[in-house]
C-alpha cells in the first residue's frame, strides 16, 4: 500500500473551526516554526511541507508567513524558501498566488517521494527513463558546454551537476533546450525533481503532455493518485 505522510494542520478554532487530531496548534509562546539540526551532516537538503488554509477571521497581515531564509529581522529582504543560522523561518514572499501553490504542491511531493520510495524507485525504471532524458540532453549541450563527465549516468542529486545547469547553461536555455525531453528545466537536476515535477503537472500542469513526454513517471504517478483514491 502507498502512504501519505503524516500531515500536521492546524485551523483555527474561532468561527466554526477546528483543531485535527495529532496536528499542530500554536501556544502563544511563538508566532512561527523553527528547525535546529542536532547534528552535523547533510544541511543542504531537507523538504518541507504543509496544507494551509486561510481563515476569514484571521486578519493580521502582517504575519501570514509560510517559508522564509532569513532571521525574522530580515524577513521582508529575503527569499520565499530555505534556511539561515540553522533554522527554518516561514514568509509570504511569492511572486503571485500560483507560484505559492505550485512550491507547497513541491515541496508535498518530495514528502510522499520520501514515504514512497520503493513504489517510486523500486524497479530502477523511473531511473532509467531520467538517464534516458539526461543522455538526449547531454547530445545537445556538448555542441556548446563542457558537460560533466557524469552527467549521462549520475540521477542523484550532485551539486557540480546542479551549479553547471543553473550557471553555465542558465534556465532560460536550458528551458528551451530541454522541450519534449523534461517538462522544466529544474526538473533535469535530480530523478527526485524529475518526481517532484512530474508531480506538479498531474496536479496543476499538463497531464496529457506529461503522458506522452514522461510515460514511466506519468505511470507512477497516475497509480499512485489511483491508490490514494482507493484509500482515503
Amino acid at each position: 500500500m502507498l502512504h501519505l505522510p503524516p500531515l500536521k494542520i492546524f485551523m483555527p478554532g474561532a468561527g466554526g473551526g477546528y483543531v485535527i487530531s495529532g496536528s499542530a496548534l500554536f501556544d502563544g509562546s511563538t508566532s512561527y516554526l523553527s528547525r535546529t539540526p542536532g547534528s552535523s551532516g547533510n544541511r543542504r537538503t531537507f523538504v518541507v511541507s504543509a496544507i494551509l488554509k486561510n481563515d476569514e477571521n484571521y486578519n493580521d497581515t502582517n504575519t501570514r508567513s509560510i517559508v522564509s531564509v532569513a532571521t525574522p529581522a530580515t524577513l521582508n529582504d529575503r527569499a520565499s524558501i530555505g534556511w539561515e543560522n540553522d533554522a527554518i523561518y516561514v514568509t509570504n514572499e511569492q511572486d503571485d498566488e500560483m507560484d505559492m501553490i505550485e512550491d507547497i504542491i513541491h515541496e508535498i511531493s518530495h514528502a510522499v517521494e520520501k514515504y514512497n520510495e520503493e513504489f517510486i524507485y523500486g524497479d530502477g525504471g523511473l531511473q532509467r527513463e531520467f538517464i534516458a532524458k539526461r543522455k538526449r540532453m547531454s547530445q545537445l549541450l556538448s555542441q556548446k558546454y563542457d558537460v560533466p563527465s557524469d552527467f549521462n549516468i549520475n540521477f542523484e542529486y550532485d551539486r557540480a551537476i546542479d551549479e553547471f545547469l543553473y550557471r553555465d547553461v542558465g534556465y532560460d536555455a536550458l528551458n528551451q533546450i530541454c522541450v519534449n525531453i523534461f517538462p522544466s528545466a529544474y526538473a533535469c537536476t535530480s530523478v527526485s525533481e524529475y518526481w517532484a515535477k512530474g508531480f506538479e503537472e498531474l496536479f496543476i500542469g499538463d497531464k496529457n503532455n506529461l503522458k506522452e513526454m514522461c510515460p514511466v513517471l506519468y505511470k507512477r504517478l497516475a497509480f499512485l493518485l489511483k491508490e490514494l483514491k482507493e484509500n482515503t
